[in-house]
């Protein structure tokens, strides 16, 4: 493809252009024609076309050697700007397909503090890595979703929320939900739901899957949690808890410890409390791309994370 310039009736090719700036600045046909790696007598031929396209003599011409006129001045100072701009668009262009290349997007719904811890590390081993991640459901581009498994009346009121591209890898992790009480005050090993039907419910913000699964489950044992407080920060879901201004519930791992805030996690009694965490890699994702690598090592991160679930490919 020949990139060519309009300017005041003159049609200019950009190598042409080229060969100007390099001749303005070596003033030796000779020497430039050795750095443009094209034959003497054809570079000759281009600067003489460029004049005649101009209509006016942009080298002075004195047996061999050469030198620019008033005219080839003022086009040479116009025109190495402009093909500087043209280099570094071709470069920003370049830089931003491989930037896209490389970046990988997450379409994340669950499980935020183990993947986010994930990215992390696989940045610090990968540092040319890039990630973009979305909590959008409606969003069609993700190389790999996190997401929690939705069953029953939750699955249908979601199904709807966006068409999602069919996974070509899926594994699953399995994590029970229990239920954060303050450390002074809650003597029981396991918890029972009857046991928490006048206390105030903590809820952590943004956990719209997680919140879907409990109040489910909650419905089908009859309990409806009193819900008192709502925030979008962990550790003051946890403080609040530890302070005994009531309880929540919680994953068992993916939300992190609860160690030194107060409160302690119990398992429930009531069975099915478990979420299932699903990682999955779209459907026409290049198998030996980023993202394919990366969702490998975040299956292996959520196994060591999520010890007590089930990894099923």
């Amino acid at each position: 493809m020949r990139a060519v310039f309009a300017w005041e009736g003159a049609v200019m090719e950009l190598s042409q252009l080229r060969y100007f700036c390099d001749v303005a600045q070596t003033e030796n046909m000779t020497r430039s024609a050795k750095r443009l790696h094209v034959v003497q007598s054809a570079l000759s031929q281009s600067v003489r076309r460029l004049e005649s396209e101009l209509g006016v003599a942009l080298f002075e011409r004195s047996g061999r050697n050469i030198r620019l006129t008033e005219e080839g001045r003022v086009f040479r100072d116009r025109i190495e700007p402009l093909l500087a701009g043209v280099d570094n668009a071709a470069r920003e262009v370049s830089s931003a397909r491989d930037l896209r290349k490389r970046t990988i997007r997450i379409g994340l719904y669950s499980a935020s503090n183990i993947v986010t811890d994930a990215i992390v590390e696989y940045a610090r081993e990968h540092p040319d890595a890039a990630f973009e991640v979305t909590q959008d459901v409606s969003d069609e581009h993700c190389a790999i979703r996190v997401d929690t498994s939705m069953v029953g009346r939750a699955a249908m009121r979601l199904s709807g929320a966006g068409a999602q591209a069919e996974p070509a890898r899926s594994t699953e992790f399995n994590e029970a939900i229990g239920i954060a009480v303050p450390t002074s005050g809650f003597a029981a090993d396991v918890a029972e739901l009857s046991m928490f039907e006048d206390a105030p419910f903590i809820s952590l913000a943004g956990s719209r899957r997680f919140r879907e699964v409990t109040d489910e489950l909650c419905e089908a044992y009859g309990f409806v949690p009193r819900f008192s407080f709502v925030s979008d920060n962990p550790d003051a879901v946890k403080k609040l808890i530890g302070l005994g201004l009531g309880v929540g519930f919680w994953s068992e791992h993916s939300w992190g410890s609860l160690e030194g805030s107060g409160a302690r996690w119990v398992p429930l009694a009531e069975e099915g409390f478990v979420r299932t965490i699903v990682v999955q890699l779209v459907a026409g994702v290049e198998e030996d791309g980023p993202a394919a690598d990366f969702y490998e090592y975040l299956v292996e991160y959520c196994a060591a994370v999520l010890p007590n679930g089930g990894a099923n490919a």
